[in-house]
């Protein structure tokens, strides 16, 4: 079974990282919902890609000078506003429950995202990828929790980049993705993600090839080819063999990255 997994929500129909977006990706079909976290001045965990603070949402200063009511006051067209991971929590619980895949910079940011799954129950259902040094970090407070770990260069990464962590899979750009790589990691214990897949035959390819996950832009289009209720791989053991191995950015299947 493969993880259909929605990029920064329906980016097609709805503006990224809102919960418009997030939430037509529900009703699609998606799995998994993969988010961009960002930390405000004031310490709130928000969806917002640094890249699109300027350009996207007219925000003339990093995210991390600004405060929640700072980011609270734009709003786009629609008058949609960047929301807070406390509402993405509670928006992924209806009507179906999807997963959360959050695209962290910083053991900060990585801590108070748990902290949120932490106090409204959603720990299990919340998976981290990004900074490595911000995925041991939440390692460390909390036993077992999800991460991915993303890859854009040949073959498998080395060991000692995923090592103490156990990673649900490792995120590959689509074009890197080999049968005989898939088998490879599937021998080690890991799972494999494929990014930013965004065209029908690429995606029946992949999945043809045994990948984990897939992370589209499009998930409409990939929902129909993925089993219906798929979870994702087991996390692989600490010492599973020399190679592991996510996080978006998508521009067709070879382009920006994914979850």
């Amino acid at each position: 079974m493969t993880l259909a997994i929605a990029l920064r929500g329906d980016t097609s129909r709805q503006r990224e990282n809102t919960i418009p977006a997030l939430r037509t990706a529900i009703d699609q079909g998606a799995d998994t919902l993969a988010v961009d976290l960002a930390l405000t001045a004031d310490g709130h965990a928000v969806l917002l890609r640094e890249e699109a603070a300027r350009e996207v949402w007219g925000l003339e200063r990093p995210v991390g000078e600004l405060t929640l009511a700072d980011i609270a006051a734009v709003t786009s067209d629609g008058g949609h506003r960047v929301p807070t991971l406390m509402e993405v929590v509670a928006e992924a619980r209806h009507p179906r429950p999807a997963s959360l895949l959050l695209r962290v910079a910083s053991a900060e940011a990585a801590l108070a995202a748990d902290a949120v799954a932490a106090d409204h129950s959603w720990t299990d259902r919340v998976s981290y990828t990004g900074a490595v040094e911000a995925l041991h970090a939440v390692a460390a407070r909390r036993t077992g929790v999800g991460t991915v770990i993303t890859w854009d260069r040949e073959g498998l990464p080395p060991a000692e980049l995923w090592r103490g962590l156990r990673p649900r899979f490792i995120d590959l750009r689509a074009d890197l993705v080999t049968r005989d790589l898939v088998a490879e990691a599937h021998r080690r214990g890991l799972g494999v993600g494929a990014w930013t897949v965004n065209e029908f035959p690429e995606m029946a390819r992949l999945i043809g090839m045994g990948v984990d996950a897939v992370t589209t832009e499009r998930v409409e289009e990939l929902v129909p080819l993925t089993a219906e209720g798929a979870q994702p791989p087991e996390p692989a053991g600490v010492g599973a063999g020399a190679g592991a191995g996510a996080g978006p950015d998508g521009a067709r299947s070879r382009g920006r990255h994914s979850a």
